[in-house]
């Protein structure tokens, strides 16, 4: 009997353990660099233009973080907070496509290309103030699953200030 019993309790725990919520990852969404983080919430994103002479087609992303949102009225961001934004370049005309986007510090604007991403914090959209970090190298790693996108982001600006982390959740269209 006492077998049965230390049985189950391993087998509850293995359970529990085994058992995840959406709260357990708390990394998810959060983006860190050097002795701080930014927590993004949402995305947008708009086809720029038609196809290039390159073949690919430009796709504007921004990631908003909190404190940050999108007035439609004014059309353009408000609030203070964080927001990651660049341009890809995605050989899908209709979408960008799942694959690895390489910061193109040149603007050549090949297919799984990204340029002129630019990293605000604690950016106040209704003043123009704040830090703005401009990339200089880097990769999104996306995985496109309709309006659910997920970036894992590992990007770097020329001093050196690194960005790590991942966002995973919806990107409407503006």
């Amino acid at each position: 009997m006492k077998g049965k019993i230390i049985g189950m309790v391993f087998t509850v725990i293995a359970l529990a353990a085994g058992c995840k919520s959406d709260n357990d990852d708390e990394t998810l969404n959060v983006i860190k660099f050097n002795d701080g983080q930014l927590t993004l919430y949402r995305g947008y994103s708009y086809k720029y233009s038609d196809a290039l002479e390159t073949g690919t087609t430009p796709f504007v992303v921004a990631l908003l973080g909190e404190g940050v949102s999108y007035s439609t009225d004014a059309g353009t961001f408000i609030g203070t907070g964080a927001l990651i934004g660049a341009y890809f370049y995605s050989e899908n005309p209709a979408e960008i496509k799942n694959g690895l986007y390489t910061i193109d510090i040149f603007s050549q604007k090949d297919s799984f290309s990204v340029d002129s991403c630019k990293i605000y914090y604690n950016y106040n959209f209704d003043q123009d103030t704040g830090k703005v970090y401009i990339i200089n190298a880097g990769t999104f790693d996306v995985l496109n699953l309709g309006r659910l996108m997920s970036y894992k982001i590992d990007l770097q600006t020329a001093d050196l200030v690194h960005f790590t982390g991942e966002f995973k959740g919806t990107v409407d269209p503006l």
